[in-house]
């Protein structure tokens, strides 16, 4: 009976010490990770986020790019942290969602994260070098369908959200593009400038400002809507790919296994930097619409994404190039 009693006040004791470290998180600086390169628009949102989540928490957060594979070096970092709400991932499609059935040897799964909120989404543009003979997406189909496999697309990494965009649309139109990965999104974007690929799904705060300067031709938004930053550029399925949403989301999480007070710090937190006028004035700028969801939505929309691209992975054979 005492070594019940004992085991029983333990217990009660490691409650009162979970709960009492979550009642003083943060006590220190919270370093915010993100799988891709400085300036792309991942990079670009977890700064703005990180500037109304210090005011929010108390404590500066910082961030830190750990990019490559599509954001999945980031993500295993992350995943292999400690659970204690000091390290986190602003994540999304392509390391929360696609990775899982695009990389077969994968270091974590999903359950390596707790959900904490949806913070923003965009559309990508389908674009190309202005050298390309075409003015629209029946134009860039045509002339892919008259040369299989010679025009390239660029993309930020294997398993992307660019990747498998492309591949739904290489499968949908029925043509053959080859897949050129790069280390990130600026590196996709230099590349698409340089003449170097001829096509990329480059992010439509990117896209708007180099379309204005002639520098790219844009042919079509990814998402079902169309885009106020660039509301004359029809949608893909307005441009006639037929059932076409490769909608970016952007979310934060925290290492699995984190104290769920800790959790709806955060989440509370997230609330309150929606609520400022810098920081919506900011994604606006970049094309991004404010989002925002209890922990337990993003967890849904983490498992539906998974499935939905799955099943564009099994049908296009998109893998690993």
């Amino acid at each position: 009976m005492s070594q019940h009693i004992g085991y029983l006040l333990a217990f009660v004791a490691s409650l009162f010490s979970v709960s009492a470290f979550a009642q003083s998180y943060p006590a220190r600086p919270v370093t915010l990770i993100t799988g891709f390169t400085v300036g792309g628009a991942v990079d670009l949102i977890a700064r703005i986020y990180a500037i109304e989540l210090s005011k929010a928490l108390g404590q500066q957060v910082i961030v830190e790019n750990r990019p490559g594979a599509g954001g999945t070096v980031g993500a295993d970092f992350v995943a292999k942290a400690a659970p204690n709400g000091y390290t986190l991932l602003i994540g999304g499609p392509g390391p929360n969602a696609i990775a899982y059935s695009i990389y077969p040897n994968l270091p974590y799964d999903s359950k390596a994260f707790a959900p904490v909120g949806i913070i923003s989404e965009n559309p990508n543009v389908l674009a190309v070098h202005p050298s390309v003979p075409v003015e629209s997406v029946a134009d860039l189909v045509r002339l892919a369908q008259s040369k299989p496999g010679q025009l390239r697309y660029g993309t930020p990494g294997n398993g992307s959200g660019q990747h498998l965009a492309a591949e739904l649309f290489k499968m949908t139109m029925r043509v053959d593009l080859q897949h050129i990965p790069y280390r990130g999104v600026p590196e996709s974007n230099n590349a698409l400038l340089s003449g170097e690929i001829e096509i990329a799904l480059p992010p439509i705060f990117n896209a708007a400002a180099l379309a204005k300067a002639g520098r790219i031709k844009a042919l079509a938004v990814t998402t079902p809507q169309r885009s106020p930053v660039m509301p004359n550029l029809p949608t893909m399925q307005e441009a006639g790919v037929s059932g076409f949403d490769q909608t970016v989301w952007n979310a934060l999480f925290a290492p699995a296994g984190t104290p769920p007070a800790i959790i709806r710090r955060l989440n509370d937190a997230l609330a309150v930097a929606i609520k400022s006028p810098q920081l919506l004035s900011k994604l606006e700028s970049l094309g991004a619409t404010p989002a925002a969801s209890t922990p337990e939505q993003l967890g849904e929309r983490v498992q539906t994404e998974i499935e939905r691209w799955a099943k564009v992975v099994k049908a296009t054979g998109a893998k690993p190039e």
